[in-house]
């Protein structure tokens, strides 16, 4: 089961709502999955159409509560496409339509301009029903965070936008072919709009996905860093040692101070550790500043008698 399938299957479980609220959702549905054909005893007929059983089993629920009559039609794919087709079928679409604010009387269609939703609960229940018809989620397990919801005509995609931002959401539009396609790509938008539309469970899973996201990617930039820092320390520790053997063919270790002939002693025997570490080995200890200047005093005396390394 996809996550999409997931979030849905959720939304389809939460209690009954205010019967404003359904009637709003129901809209919502008609509105991004509904269309209209002439029936066999004349008049019209009302198709909304899903994958999901579980979709359709409260589409059902919510069109018989405004036409009793309705039933749902199970088609079957292609051999090629396992997933079933459920079709939710209400006669005497004009009943229905005009029962959630759809029925253009005058041109006898459904109205695709959208009517302002004054209640904050209708709201969410409106952007609940779209997502269940046309939205998907990318799983937050994934590479990215990803959410929209398909509309078939602009002025559907320009209506669910303006809901979406009535409520504190940040939408994108695009034409993908035929198709207008309302997004959030951002995790916190995202979160927002599972929790407007009731996805609780959902949301906890993106949120723990998130964490542990979170969490590896901090893992990883201090591993990262280890490792620069641990290879800064191998070319830097060669470099000195390539100038301390230079100077030890050239003049010879004793011959140099005491404090850089210490150093020097030190570096040749422990060519693997830090500033830091060797600064501790020396009696009295050194800081790592100290330590740092002593060695490139090495590599600046081994440079002055011709050593040419890097």
């Amino acid at each position: 089961m996809t996550f999409t399938e997931e979030v849905k299957n959720e939304l389809v479980r939460l209690p009954e709502f205010d019967a404003c609220c359904r009637r709003a959702m129901l809209a919502s549905i008609i509105r991004h999955s509904g269309n209209l054909q002439l029936a066999r005893g004349g008049g019209l007929g009302l198709n909304v159409s899903t994958q999901s059983p579980s979709v359709a089993r409260a589409i059902l629920k919510l069109v018989k509560e405004q036409q009793p009559s309705a039933r749902v039609f199970i088609r079957k794919r292609s051999a090629f496409r396992k997933n079933n087709v459920y079709l939710i079928f209400a006669p005497g679409a004009e009943r229905v339509l005009d029962a959630v604010g759809l029925w253009n009387a005058e041109r006898k269609s459904i109205r695709f301009e959208g009517e302002p939703i004054s209640k904050q609960c209708c709201v969410r229940a409106y952007l609940r029903g779209a997502f269940l018809v046309g939205g998907t989620v990318n799983d937050p397990r994934g590479s990215s965070y990803h959410l929209e919801i398909v509309a078939e005509y602009e002025p559907q995609a320009e209506y669910l936008c303006g809901l979406m931002t009535e409520v504190g959401l940040k939408p994108k539009t695009v034409q993908r072919k035929q198709l207008y396609v309302v997004y959030l790509k951002d995790v916190e938008q995202i979160t927002d709009f599972l929790s407007l539309i009731g996805a609780h469970t959902a949301l906890l899973r993106v949120e723990d996905a998130r964490v542990v996201k979170d969490m590896r990617n901090k893992v990883n930039r201090l591993v990262n860093a280890e490792t620069a820092n641990l290879n800064k320390t191998v070319v830097a520790s060669w470099r000195q040692l390539e100038a301390i053997r230079f100077l030890d063919r050239e003049v010879g270790i004793l011959s140099l101070p005491q404090d850089l002939q210490q150093l020097a002693e030190l570096r040749g025997k422990y060519p693997d550790s830090s500033l830091q570490e060797l600064g501790q080995l020396v009696e009295p200890p050194l800081s790592k500043g100290s330590v740092n200047h002593r060695l490139r005093k090495l590599e600046a005396l081994a440079r002055r008698h011709g050593y040419r390394g890097e």
